[in-house]
């Protein structure tokens, strides 16, 4: 389960109480000192602002005012950073393994001249199993980017009035993943198959921590993707500039009737798509003939007969327009909500040919010889939120997959009920049920429908190891 950070709890209770034991002006200004150096942060806004304030009003020769102020702002802002915007912490993974993580950019064999990115590096998580207490014991950030990613994040996933208050996700800054850097691969002789896991728009690679924790935990080599296409919120490029969410696109998802997604809007992301792909291959490449011959992995990577590629939402439609082009290099493919209109041309036409549907705006001339969605054994995993409303062409896919019209040996299409779209990723993990409940992020269980994705990823991944 999601649990409350324990000493960041008691720090902002402490923090927050010593106003009721004292006024004096030397000891609420260091207890705010003290709370900021903990933090290293100005993004606990309200609490700094409430400390500050406090502190201020301290000098003011109005004792009542002072003690009513002191326990309204107190009050305010133990309910503010404690019940409303608790510092979570990420279930940790279950599976017999610790998880050891690596950070780095691999070198692209090849660059894809794009308007959307001419990076020659990809920027990857790995996770692994790992030998426990092994590893570095520093706590790992979860957002390595700060407060900026909160600020980002607002701009293009919040409502208008809401774009600018990033301090809001200052909690997403207290959290550090249950990950050991640079620990040793675990002690034996068995081989672990890879996985390489494309993000969501809108998504990063430490956004699918709890997912690929899980994969890693359970004996999966997982290589997450920070793709350098501008759908993440921020990403730091190898060379160190900062690459920002793309947001020239969005005004042509506007209508008359709201925001939706409009065929000029589909064919730009289709574009985007391709960058992604081309990356989401070399990590596969990496996975296959670099990463087996360094020191930690020799002779323990279970490569030969290629990887496994796992997807959300673009992602979803990243990873099966990869096994439509690598099939020779791809053992399955799962897409969880995958933006099925978003996929390439030639991957779209070899997931929906002779089904009468061909997406956004048709096809625009290509070549016809991605073949592997016929041939890959494929898992495709929808929210009931996304059936409802048949985004994804789900009312599609699932049949085509579970009749075998799609997809290789053991294909299957499954509807996850009572979750929404953004249960794919941490998004519901590490912000409060209530605030997901409110805006329709979550159903009643964002913990239960987490572990029922990792559960069904595992054992169609069992399934097609061998």
């Amino acid at each position: 389960m999601s649990q409350i950070n324990v000493p960041h709890a008691i720090i902002n209770g402490l923090a927050l109480s010593v106003p009721f034991f004292t006024t004096a002006p030397s000891i609420l200004f260091a207890v705010t000192a003290v709370h900021l150096a903990y933090y290293q942060l100005f993004r606990q806004v309200m609490v700094s602002i409430i400390l500050f304030s406090i502190s201020f009003w301290s000098l003011l020769p109005y004792p009542s005012v002072v003690k009513f102020a002191l326990a309204v702002l107190s009050l305010t802002g133990f309910l503010f950073t404690t019940v409303l915007f608790p510092p979570l912490q990420l279930p940790r993974p279950t599976g017999k393994y610790s998880v050891g993580v690596i950070d780095r950019y691999i070198k692209k064999s090849s660059t894809l001249k794009s308007k959307f990115s001419n990076e020659s590096y990809v920027n990857i998580r790995i996770l692994y199993p790992a030998e426990a207490a092994s590893g570095e014991t520093t706590e790992i950030p979860y957002q390595p980017l700060g407060s900026a990613i909160c600020d980002q994040f607002m701009a293009f996933g919040a409502p208008g009035p809401l774009k600018k208050l990033g301090g809001l996700l200052h909690y997403w800054l207290l959290i550090t993943v249950p990950f050991q850097r640079n620990a040793s691969l675990v002690v034996g002789k068995d081989k672990f198959p890879v996985i390489v896991y494309s993000h969501g728009l809108g998504g990063s690679n430490s956004l699918y921590s709890y997912q690929a924790g899980q994969l890693a935990s359970n004996g999966y080599v997982t290589i997450l993707v920070e793709h350098s296409d501008g759908s993440a919120p921020l990403t730091k490029a190898q060379d160190g500039h900062i690459i920002e969410h793309d947001m020239t696109m969005y005004p042509l998802r506007e209508t008359e009737k709201g925001a939706w997604d409009t065929p000029p809007y589909v064919k730009q992301r289709r574009e985007q798509l391709e960058v992604r792909v081309h990356e989401v291959i070399e990590a596969a490449k990496f996975a296959m003939k670099t990463l087996p011959s360094e020191a930690r992995f020799k002779g323990r990577l279970e490569v030969k007969k290629g990887v496994h590629l796992v997807g959300h939402s673009f992602g979803g439609a990243t990873v099966l327009s990869a096994a439509a082009r690598q099939e020779k290099i791809v053992k399955s493919v799962i897409a969880h909500d995958p933006a099925v209109d978003w996929m390439t041309d030639d991957s779209r036409y070899n997931l929906l040919k002779d089904s009468g549907h061909d997406g956004s705006g048709g096809y625009e001339e290509f070549d016809e010889e991605a073949t592997g969605l016929e041939k890959t054994p494929t898992l495709m995993m929808y929210c009931d939120d996304w059936v409802r409303t048949g985004f994804g062409h789900n009312f599609v896919t699932i049949d085509r997959l579970n009749n075998g019209a799609s997809g290789g040996k053991g294909s299957k299409g499954v509807v996850m009920d009572d979750m929404r779209h953004f249960e794919f990723s941490d998004n519901c993990l590490i912000q409060p049920v209530w605030l997901s409940k409110a805006l329709n992020f979550s159903g009643s269980d964002p913990e239960g429908r987490a572990a029922d994705t990792a559960k069904l990823t595992l054992d169609f991944l069992d399934t097609h190891t061998a």
